[in-house]
């Protein structure tokens, strides 16, 4: 799939591009970094809070994200459901 990877040690990797744009897709509009992070960390769920990294990430680090859309990055197992089931639509 797009944008996606798995090695061998059973770490799920994605673009870091893809991820950008199923923020937009959740929030409706291109994110700011500040959307970006506050999203990735979770902040917009009802039920529970999990970053979709494994640790909450700041608007600055979302802010090197929009600068390379084809890095892969370990994104963690609760992170990558959460971007599959589309949570926020």
């Amino acid at each position: 799939m797009a944008g996606f990877a798995q090695n061998k040690n059973d770490e799920s990797k994605m673009m870091l591009g893809f991820i950008v744009r199923r923020c937009a897709a959740d929030i409706g509009h291109t994110p700011s970094p500040d959307e970006v992070a506050s999203w990735a960390n979770g902040d917009k769920l009802k039920d529970s809070r999990f970053c979709l990294f494994g640790k909450e990430i700041s608007p600055t680090a979302a802010k090197v994200m929009f600068t390379q859309p084809g890095r892969l990055v370990t994104v963690s197992p609760d992170g990558m459901a959460r971007i599959w089931k589309g949570n926020g639509r």
